[in-house]
């Protein structure tokens, strides 16, 4: 498990934006990967996962499509959703005073190299937050699972 150094919850776009501005620490993918591919193509995918948001419990905070910050990947193949816990805003973390935001109630859904979609996110492997966004957290990857099915 994870410890953090700062952990926030924010309803202010301008932050979450601002984490993603700093690259891909706002995800942290290159620590704790987790994805599933999917059979649809990328704003399908993003429209189906958007749709399954509120039988989990949670509501989309943001979504950006095309847009050219996110990995190396084509700005058109690319779709981010951040979504919003039930506690009220997104939570943002950073495990040291060195270390950039992360936002990892989010998801990427992109195009790989091969034209294949996947839909990246990180773990639910930070300690010590509050049991309803460890709840949120815990419930992004079945999220993810049950509208790709």
């Amino acid at each position: 498990m994870k410890h953090h150094f700062r952990f926030w919850m924010t309803g202010s776009v301008a932050v979450v934006m601002a984490a993603f501005g700093m690259g891909r620490g706002a995800l942290a993918h290159e620590r704790h990967p987790l994805s599933q591919a999917s059979r649809f193509r990328v704003t399908e995918t993003a429209a189906r996962i958007t749709a399954c948001a509120e039988r989990h419990g949670l509501s989309v905070f943001a979504r950006l499509d095309n847009h050219p910050k996110f990995y190396e990947a084509n700005a058109e193949d690319t779709t981010l959703i951040v979504f919003e816990s039930a506690a009220g805003g997104t939570p943002v973390l950073m495990e040291g005073p060195a270390s950039h935001p992360e936002v990892p109630l989010a998801v990427c859904v992109r195009c790989t190299p091969d034209g294949d979609t996947e839909v990246l996110f990180t773990g639910s492997d930070w300690d010590d937050l509050p049991p309803s966004v460890t709840r949120d957290l815990t419930e992004l990857p079945v999220l993810v699972a049950d509208a790709l099915a």
